[in-house]
């Protein structure tokens, strides 16, 4: 399959002129509808800015590559326009974009449509080819530069998958010879992959082969894609290699380079950064990867990701546990059989929420031989009445026996995999876990457990308020920095540590949870009230800031910042801290770690609680206004200053 068989010349605009990045989408999912392969404009187009808003897809030299997978979407399809002034479009380099491509996916999409998506991303890469798609006089030129540029990829193609083929028979050749081969050496091996395993996968991976050419250093990059893993990395050829780059934003196998000099990143920066990604890995001080962390990482910072692991998988248990356990409490179904049954249900989710814990802490300290070992440490914790604190340290106990357990195996049970595998990495992870939480952890974290919950349920509401309006304005403090993330993580805690009940952690999440809110929502309702006030920058992004703070994303806020950082942060704080001492005050309760708005229905006093939340967001729109307005005067005042000077 061939791009252009993809994309129609109807679906090719030249020369157009848009002012913002939400025309050029428009115009994009208007080419794309043109072309026939949707059957949901609409619905195609939704996705688009849902996509967009997680990270752009402007990736720099003038380029970029909007892209969503639809149920909108009948057949793959593409989509072209050229914009010789450029558009805002928040690129990577910052600089504005000139030429798109829209990429429409249904979610099934065949392994040749993806084939052609990885060949235009890689094509995308040279810059005469760009020069020349900006260059084009006509839509027919425009087809013609992309079918000559495919053909030529091919053809390259066709050769290198040659190569590999006669490498590998030659390979054979030599094996079969008993004869030591250097076959498969790389310097560098790599693995690129982005969430939609598109574009970014796909054009990190060129940028990352192409500097490494430039440098005159071998590399072996696979794609872990939409289609699966292409190019993939071989046991033999992770062992020569010198280091390992892994440019991902999703989990990838990562125990395969145990002990190589290894670099961690984002996708992004491998389509960004490649030189000094390769130099870094390259560097005799690169750390080498150990299971779980690099040996360079801090103590506490590997602590720390320990335990957002365990909670990335806990955050859906909980959310699940909360909602069902509410939502059995309402009026309309309490008493009744389905009331009974999602109770029923609630409950025995809820009853998973510690052991979820603590295994998946576990198993980011030592992969899978570590889960039961972890599981057992969350059901000790459950029996021991422990609570969350118990679940927690528990996950890191059983994380550290698996250490040991695997170490020890490793150096006197040799060739005895299976049996290992099966019994013994279980049977001591369960049993050393379990008697360290009965002798030792849970007895200081039973304590530390019923201390917090006695100290909530004694304290004053003025107590309760200051609490609340600490934990709401640490949500605003630094937007999705250490401090917000701490915040969030006591919230998710002490809610995991209620349910399925509606105790002090539903409190505490009720609280957080406005704090994070308010200041994204105040935000897009000054810009929107106000206009004047906001660059028209600014105001272009008012509605999906207004959409990132309904559903409880505090970093939509960050384009408002730009002006007058200091002072916006402080207005930030002051709102959040408002709305969480109110919540606190109304003794407000959320069942669940997200969700925002959506949510409200099934929370205690939702009433009271929308009341903290106006709040807030009266103020947030009045301290932001004041803000920017004076921030605007200030270099307007500046501006005539110089030019008197002048």
């Amino acid at each position: 399959m061939r791009i252009c068989d993809l994309l129609n010349p109807q679906s090719v605009r030249l020369n157009v002129e848009v002012s913002t990045k939400e025309q050029a989408i428009n115009n994009l999912v208007d080419l794309v509808a043109e072309s026939g392969c949707l059957n949901d404009a609409e619905r195609f187009r939704t996705a688009v800015f849902d996509r967009e808003a997680k990270v752009s897809t402007g990736l720099g030299e003038g380029v970029a590559i909007p892209h969503a997978k639809s149920a909108g979407v009948t057949k793959p399809g593409l989509a072209a326009m050229v914009v010789p002034k450029g558009v805002e479009f928040d690129s990577l380099d910052g600089k504005p974009a000139k030429l798109f491509f829209m990429i429409a996916s249904p979610h099934h999409a065949s392994d040749a449509h993806l084939d052609v998506l990885a060949r235009l991303s890689t094509l995308l890469i040279s810059e005469d080819f760009r020069n020349s798609l900006n260059s084009a006089q006509s839509v027919d030129e425009f087809l013609r530069i992309i079918n000559k540029a495919d053909e030529s990829e091919i053809e390259k193609e066709k050769q290198r998958q040659q190569k590999l083929k006669a490498a590998e028979e030659e390979k054979q050749s030599e094996e079969n010879k008993d004869t030591s081969s250097n076959i498969g050496y790389y310097d560098i091996v790599a693995v690129t992959a982005c969430p939609a395993g598109l574009s970014h996968t796909y054009m990190a991976a060129e940028a990352l082969e192409k500097q490494a050419k430039e440098m005159g250093i071998s590399i072996k990059v696979e794609t872990d894609g939409a289609a699966g893993n292409r190019n993939k990395l071989l046991p033999e050829e992770i062992s020569k290699a010198k280091a390992v780059i892994v440019a991902a934003d999703r989990i990838v196998d990562m125990d395969r380079f145990l002990g190589k000099p290894l670099i961690r990143v984002g996708v992004v920066e491998g389509i960004r950064r490649p030189k000094n990604l390769i130099k870094s890995a390259l560097d005799p001080k690169c750390p080498k990867y150990q299971t779980g962390f690099l040996g360079s990482t801090s103590v506490s910072m590997r602590l720390y990701r320990h335990l957002m692991s365990g909670m990335a998988y806990l955050m859906p248990l909980a959310a699940t546990a909360g909602i069902l356990s509410a939502f059995a409490r309402l009026d309309i179904v309490n008493d009744t059989q389905f009331g009974f049954f999602f109770d029923r249900v609630g409950y025995s989710i809820g009853t998973l929420l510690f052991p979820i814990l603590s295994a998946f802490i576990a198993y980011s300290i030592r992969g899978r031989t570590a889960l039961v070992a972890g599981f057992t440490g969350g059901v000790m914790a459950d029996l021991g009445g422990s609570g969350v604190i118990g679940a927690v340290v528990n996950g890191f106990v059983g994380g550290a026996v698996a250490l040991l357990t695997t170490l020890f195996a490793g150096r006197f049970l040799k060739g005895h995999d299976a049996t290992v595998a099966l019994l013994l990495y279980p049977l001591m992870g369960a049993l050393g876990t379990a008697a360290i939480a009965v002798f030792f952890t849970n007895i200081p974290a039973e304590f530390i457990d019923s201390y917090i919950n006695s100290f909530f349920a004694e304290s004053s509401v003025y107590t309760l308020v200051l609490i609340g309006a600490l934990l709401a304005g640490m949500m605003s403090f630094d937007m999705g920095g250490p401090i917000n993330k701490l915040a969030y993580a006591i919230g998710v805690l002490f809610l995991a540590d209620s349910l399925p009940e509606q105790g002090p952690g539903g409190l505490v999440m009720a609280s957080i949870m406005a704090g994070g809110m308010v200041p994204p929502i105040a935000a897009a309702l000054a810009s929107i009230l106000i206009p004047q006030v906001f660059s028209e920058k600014i105001n272009s992004l008012r509605y999906i800031t207004l959409g990132k703070g309904l559903v409880f994303i505090t970093e939509g806020i960050i384009p408002y910042l730009q002006k007058n950082p200091r002072a916006m942060r402080s207005a930030c704080v002051c709102c959040s801290a408002l709305t969480g001492a109110l919540s606190m005050y109304f003794k407000c309760s959320i069942c669940a770690p997200h969700g925002g708005v959506f949510i409200i229905p099934l929370c205690d006093h939702p009433v009271q609680y929308i009341m903290s939340m106006l709040a807030g967001i009266v103020l947030g729109i009045f301290a932001f206004s004041i803000i920017h307005l004076r921030t605007s005067d200030k270099e307007t005042s500046n501006i005539a200053v110089s030019s008197d000077n002048n």
